[in-house]
């Protein structure tokens, strides 16, 4: 059974979705009633404000939680307890019932209740309800993830414009397996500290209970950059002086990229570009403990802005409607590969977009060479571009520490793919 707590006559659960959708109806009906005391129409505003000399954005948030067809989105614009006593002051002296007025102070008492007892703070609450209105989820999470980008900015000392992660998957001698041309890198990544070497990219395999695979023989797209000491960079693609990077020790099968150390501030910023090619990289497939094609962007620097693009071969019908699954890396929680697919998620909900056309439409005004880059790309590994399909993720002020998936089921092996 639910703990209850008294508040009046009414009743505080544990639920806290219950406790908000019984409020947000007293809060409803007792406006509702406030106003047909005095003759006012609730879907009016403006005219309520300027007859009772009240601020137009206070009689617009009242309007707003009547109108408002969703419960806990009525409830975000319910206004604060100042501008609640202002509302009942003018009605009162415009003649509203007595007993209109003690239901309104009553509901928002009660308001002000299931606030201190389910969130602590009205911030707190807000948080609580872009979680449950899918309308304001997009807009306010990239709020809450722009200023999360700040701060991590400050506390790591170190920030991208913009993170890209590119992966061209085709078919393979093997009808197992596919080819893969992976890119991965920073653009305008600056130091805000001396003391900050930072990685650039990874590379990894995993099978579905998370645990790590061979990598498998992977070589440089740009050949002058081939060779086991040399980090695999692009080099027409790097800022000049090319960045100094190098490969890391490597951490289990993960095989990593550092930026050394350097200058701060926005005149030694670097722009940093990864690109590998590896043959039979990818199962095309089922296999055990290995069911889906996922490619995933580690999302460990404080960045802008986070494109991710898949480019598919037109034989591979069954990677055709890849899905963004967004999981947390923070430490102590439950960390995709390794947990269930439908555990650690976040709430980004950005789309997966097609790019249309036949080559795809590869433009981005974010990075002006982006286009000459993926033909570049497809140049090197002897593909054209007429025969692929492209899809892209946009996400702005990606969450970190995270891993940002694009993700579809594999066929049975002999099925058609």
């Amino acid at each position: 059974m639910p703990k209850s707590s008294a508040i009046g006559e009414e009743k505080t659960t544990s639920d806290f979705e219950a406790d908000l959708k019984a409020v947000a109806h007293r809060l409803r009906s007792s406006i509702l009633g406030l106003m047909a005391s005095v003759n006012q129409d609730v879907s009016n505003p403006q005219a309520i404000a300027r007859q009772f000399g009240l601020d137009k954005n206070l009689t617009w948030k009242i309007s707003k939680v009547v109108q408002e067809s969703d419960a806990f989105a009525a409830l975000a614009h319910f206004p604060g307890q100042a501008s609640v006593r202002a509302l009942l002051k003018a009605f009162e002296r415009a003649g509203a019932t007595e007993s209109s007025v003690r239901a309104m102070r009553q509901a928002a008492a009660d308001f002000d209740h299931i606030v201190r007892v389910h969130s602590g703070d009205r911030v707190t609450l807000d948080m609580m309800l872009d979680n449950l209105v899918a309308e304001r989820r997009h807009e306010r999470m990239e709020i809450h993830r722009r200023t999360l980008y700040r701060g991590l900015s400050a506390t790591w000392g170190v920030q991208a414009r913009l993170q890209l992660c590119v992966n061209v998957v085709a078919p393979s001698d093997d009808p197992d397996w596919v080819d893969v041309a992976w890119l991965s890198g920073l653009v305008e990544l600056r130091r805000l500290r001396r003391d900050t070497p930072w990685a650039i990219a990874s590379v990894g395999k995993f099978a579905d209970d998370g645990s790590p695979l061979p990598v498998g023989t992977l070589e440089a797209l740009d050949p002058r950059f081939n060779g086991p000491d040399t980090a695999p960079l692009l080099g027409d693609f790097c800022s000049k002086p090319l960045p100094d990077i190098r490969p890391a020790p490597p951490a289990g099968n993960m095989v990593r990229y550092q930026l050394v150390q350097g200058q701060v501030g926005k005149l030694a910023a670097v722009s940093c570009i990864i690109g590998l090619k590896g043959r039979r990289l990818v199962r095309r497939t089922k296999a055990e403990n290995y069911t889906c094609g996922e490619h995933g962007a580690r999302l460990y620097t404080p960045a802008e802005l986070l494109i991710h693009d898949l480019y598919v071969h037109r034989d591979l019908r069954y990677a055709m409607s890849p899905e963004l699954a967004v999981y947390s890396h923070m430490p102590g929680g439950l960390m995709y590969p390794g947990c269930e697919p439908g555990q650690g998620l976040l709430p980004v909900g950005d789309p997966v977009v097609s790019l249309g056309g036949q080559p795809p439409d590869v433009l981005t005004p974010e990075f002006p060479r982006y286009s000459k880059m993926i033909h570049y790309v497809f140049e090197r590994s002897g593909w054209d571009m007429h025969d692929f399909a492209g899809f892209r993720v946009k996400l702005r002020y990606p969450p970190i520490p995270a891993l940002a998936v694009l993700r579809y089921p594999l066929p049975e092996p002999g099925a058609a793919a």
